[in-house]
């Protein structure tokens, strides 16, 4: 499975690494949608789009998004089985407005929670 992270979002970059350690099986690509090849590698995913919101593809081709995309890749390295109830409705609508507000307003989250290690408008995934 890819997920399509921000790399210049402090708060997206943590939780990246928090992933890549619960993945022992090596299951997920982490792809940061600045990197210079990313149009030409995924053509398919759209840059403005996975900076608004999450997305992850599993091995399908199929693109999951926002919570969902989170869902998937958390069940995947058998972590956070939690986020299973914020899949279900009513509570789905809820937690995906909750979401959307969240994801709307990161980089002013991440100056506000993380102290910025990054540089030149990116951070570090492998701290």
């Amino acid at each position: 499975m890819k997920i399509f992270y921000d790399g210049q979002c402090p708060l997206c970059v943590a939780e990246m690494k928090k992933l890549h350690r619960f993945d022992h099986h090596k299951q997920i690509i982490l792809v940061d949608v600045h990197d210079e090849n990313f149009a030409t590698q995924y053509p398919h995913i759209d840059k403005c789009k996975a900076l608004s919101v999450l997305h992850a593809e599993d091995d399908n081709g199929e693109v999951f998004f926002g919570l969902d995309a989170t869902y998937q890749v958390w069940k995947l390295v058998g972590k956070h089985r939690w986020l299973k109830i914020l899949r279900v409705r009513p509570i789905r609508w809820f937690a995906d407005c909750c979401y959307w507000l969240f994801a709307r307003n990161r980089m002013r989250l991440s100056r506000l929670l993380l102290p910025s290690r990054c540089n030149n408008q990116r951070c570090k995934l492998d701290d």
